[in-house]
């Protein structure tokens, strides 16, 4: 949030009020009170009335601004905590400036006009605030519609601890007496604000006793439970531990690995680092040899795991190089070394303003570029400190890594073939790292949560690969039961890789297409092995994000044709750029959105960039050979930006002819439907295309006003809201009335919860992350479409996602279905 405008100095100032006549005194009549002074005591009696009423101050202060605000007749009262040991100022309390302000904001003492309060320890008083050198512009608060200021100190002769704020619309000259009031105001105030402090030091320090008494509490606990733990531990048979702990993450690479703790620790870490400074010429010369090295041993890392997992290993570093190579980032560190910064500072800096603009994304893989970025930063502090990369080479067969946030660092420096399985205490599914432990089929767990520090080296862990749970120091129970999993998962993951090269068809003959979500050339190696008949959703958005520039169309030719080749004559779905919301790259210039996911965003930024637009359709269109060749676009709400599209679309065609290509046949076009407007309108934009794909991730956010990343609101993301589902037998229903295929492309595809759902109401074709691939086949294998369809219209009937969950558990049970899901889901 930006600064609250603050004022300060003056344009006149306003001294104090002259002494008012004496001569009653004189005459011994005394005077009758003025009508300045019964306002100031009614006033102060009202501030007073206020404060008896209750023992919250933060209320207390917030019904005295608006007191004031009132009876002195303007817009705005604000009242400012000052702190003198920082010279800062920050807002407490307000009426008329927007509340979300109140303690979020902080500012130096010699900002604005109400800063120089503070400098000058007197009143301010401007009559037009706006044309004022000092005056501070932030939109955001709206305060270019006050042009009257008036401040006064609170604390005056006493030590300034505050600032009192009056505000209004016209450009007023307040008087004297209303300069006075305010004075008496603040005076009064102080009293309040100085309890407030009193109160909330007392609060602190209480809650410190409290945190105190619990630790002690707690370290005693620990010490009893630590002295019964060993006890027990010298009883129990050779291969328990302590009493055992439970963790839950998410499941990346399935399978069950039983063995012990091995601790990732980086030899050098950023979180260490501390800013600063340094000669430029000796830093900038120690960060250019740390960078080479660094481009040297990726280049080293990427040949090994090419030759051991030439799949995606080679795939994955050389995104990591890419990291490494990109001119924006080395730049930014070579400025602020030039500035003074030290190597390490300056690598610091950088790379913690990349990691958080990534993990500010909202699309996950994006998201987990982070982690890429964080493991290039700490090889390059490694070489900066001339610390030698550790190795794992010599662990026992047995090993389970666990790493704080597992990096291809951790990796390249173990040998696989002696990990029994994966633990991540950060991180998602679609990392890198964890894209290669999928790769190397080691079971493996991320983002669980507080495991990495509740290990110790050599302790007994069980890790799920499925469900992500993870079992440290289990018992004999535990322990003989994931035997028993494991040895029963090895048996079912032997039955789907027979299903590879079978189609995704019911006991009835109806068949259905199964195909993969990519992100990365690797992630074609995943599609071949789970049996994908085709790309049903190519997401083109990394390069544009990793490249300084927009990629050229022949950067952007080679790419595609990579993907469409590798295909070997399977159809390829690309979606066209699909940017923005919270995910715009360092080279494209879009402003701060308050509602990013309602703005600029998608098939929007490619229609107002229509020449880049044109130059990535010129090369899909380019790549397509003879391949069977979809292209998709993104975030369609209307008919016309559909017609639009179609235009640009002709406009490249009739490009290449002129050019003396001849453009590829039978390309179809397609759009993705994934916001309530397009749902509404669906009879007519399918009529518009070739295809439809419901992008479920987007669509239940807009449909359900959910953020699946805001913690508070996620549990209301539901695939299976009646809301949800009515939209897809929409879609489906207006596509296969225009003769129209129509697919899913979101996470929900590869929900085996919704499998028979969705093959029910007709779907033509599911895309999804290849993992996921043999397990919908082999649900839709096990049953019939009658079934499906019988399960789907029960489904519509019910009013509840809990009514939904349970019929569709018992209807599984019925098809003896439920292991298989469950073990999966």
């Amino acid at each position: 949030m930006g600064r609250l405008p603050l004022f300060a100095s003056v344009s006149s100032l306003a001294r104090r009020p002259a002494i008012a006549d004496d001569s009653s005194q004189k005459t011994g009549i005394k005077a009758p009170p003025s009508s300045g002074s019964r306002r100031a005591l009614d006033l102060l009696e009202k501030i007073n009335a206020l404060v008896g009423r209750t023992e919250d101050y933060q209320e207390a202060l917030e019904g005295a601004v608006r007191v004031v605000a009132v009876t002195m007749d303007c817009e705005v009262c604000s009242l400012y905590s000052y702190d003198a040991h920082t010279e800062t100022l920050g807002l407490a309390a307000t009426k008329g400036l927007p509340a979300r302000a109140i303690g979020r904001i902080s500012m130096p003492k010699h900002e604005g006009l109400v800063g120089m309060v503070v400098e000058n320890a007197d009143v301010v008083c401007v009559e037009d605030a706006l044309s004022h050198p000092r005056f501070k512009f932030f939109a955001a608060l709206g305060e270019e519609k006050y042009h009257s200021f008036l401040g006064a100190p609170v604390g005056e002769g006493e030590g300034i601890i505050g600032v009192l704020v009056l505000q209004s619309r016209r450009r007023r000259r307040f008087l004297a007496d209303e300069i006075s009031l305010l004075r008496s105001v603040a005076g009064h105030i102080r009293t309040v604000m100085v309890n407030a402090r009193l109160a909330e030091r007392l609060q602190r320090e209480e809650k410190e006793r409290e945190s105190y008494r619990r630790g002690m509490t707690q370290a005693i606990r620990r010490l009893e439970a630590h002295e019964a733990s060993e006890k027990r531990r010298r009883t129990v048979v050779e291969g328990t531990g302590a009493e055992g702990v439970s963790f839950t993450g998410h499941g990346v690479s399935p399978g069950f690995g039983l063995g012990h703790v091995h601790l990732a620790m980086p030899p050098a870490d950023l979180d260490h680092v501390v800013l600063h400074e340094g000669d430029p010429g000796v830093e900038l010369e120690r960060f250019e040899d740390a960078l080479r090295l660094s481009t040297e041993e990726v280049e080293r890392a990427r040949v090994h795991m090419r030759d051991l997992v030439p799949e995606v290993g080679g795939d994955i570093y050389e995104a990591l190089g890419m990291v490494i190579l990109d001119p924006s980032f080395g730049e930014l560190i070579r400025s602020r070394i030039g500035r003074g910064m030290a190597a390490e500072s300056a690598l610091k800096d950088v790379v913690e303003e990349y990691v958080e603009r990534f993990r500010a994304m909202e699309d996950e893989y994006l998201r987990e570029r982070a982690s890429d970025v964080r493991d290039v930063g700490q090889r390059i502090l490694r070489h900066l400190m001339g610390v030698s990369s550790h190795t794992a080479a010599e662990l026992p067969e047995d090993t389970v890594l666990v790493a704080a946030e597992l990096t291809l660092s951790d990796l390249s420096t173990v040998d696989p073939s002696r990990l029994k399985a994966i633990v991540s205490a950060a991180g998602g599914t679609t990392s890198h790292a964890a894209i290669l432990a999928k790769s190397l089929e080691i079971p493996t767990a991320v983002g669980v949560d507080g495991v990495f520090t509740a290990c110790r080296e050599g302790d007994d862990i069980i890790v799920d690969g499925n469900s992500g749970s993870v079992y440290l120091r289990p018992d004999v129970e535990v322990l003989a039961e994931y035997r028993r999993l494991d040895s029963q998962f090895k048996v079912f993951q032997k039955g789907l890789e027979e299903l590879r090269d079978l189609p995704a068809e019911t006991l009835d003959g109806h068949r259905i297409t199964l195909l993969a979500n990519i992100g990365l050339i690797g992630d074609l190696d995943f599609a071949d092995e789970h049996g994908a008949e085709g790309v049903g959703l190519y997401r083109t958005e990394f390069p544009f994000l990793s490249y300084r520039d927009f990629p050229s169309e022949n950067e952007q030719l080679s790419l595609y044709r990579r993907v469409i080749e590798r295909m070997d004559g399977r159809p390829v779905t690309i979606r066209t750029l699909d940017l923005g919301a919270d995910k715009y790259p360092s080279y494209v210039s879009g402003q701060r959105e308050q509602n990013p996911f309602l703005g600029w965003r998608s098939i929007r930024i490619s229609l107002e960039y229509e020449s880049l637009f044109q130059e990535q359709l010129r090369a899909i269109l380019r790549a397509a050979g003879r391949s069977p060749l979809r292209i998709l676009f993104p975030m369609i709400t209307s008919v016309e930006e559909v017609r639009r599209v179609r235009e640009i679309y002709s406009e490249c065609v009739n490009d290449l002819a002129v050019e003396g290509q001849a453009p590829p046949k039978g390309v179809e076009l397609g759009a993705m439907i994934e916001v309530p407007s397009a749902v509404m309108r669906v009879s007519q934009i399918v009529r518009e295309v070739d295809f439809v794909s419901i992008g479920t991730n987007d669509l239940i956010q807009y449909t359900l006003a959910v953020d699946r990343d805001n913690r508070r609101v996620a549990p209301m993301y539901e695939p299976l809201h009646p809301a949800v589902l009515q939209s897809i037998v929409a879609v489906a229903g207006a596509a296969h009335d225009a003769g129209r295929r129509v697919g899913m492309c979101g996470e929900m595809a590869a929900n085996p919860m919704s499998t028979l759902f969705l093959l029910g109401v007709g779907l033509d074709e599911l895309s999804m992350g290849p993992l996921h691939i043999p397990l919908v086949k082999k649900l839709v294998r096990a049953v019939s479409m009658e079934d499906a369809e019988s399960l789907a219209s029960e489904i519509l009937r019910y009013d509840t996602v809990e009514e939904i969950k349970g019929y569709i558990f018992s209807r599984l049970r019925e098809l003896d279905l439920i292991e298989m899901v469950e073990s999966f889901s």
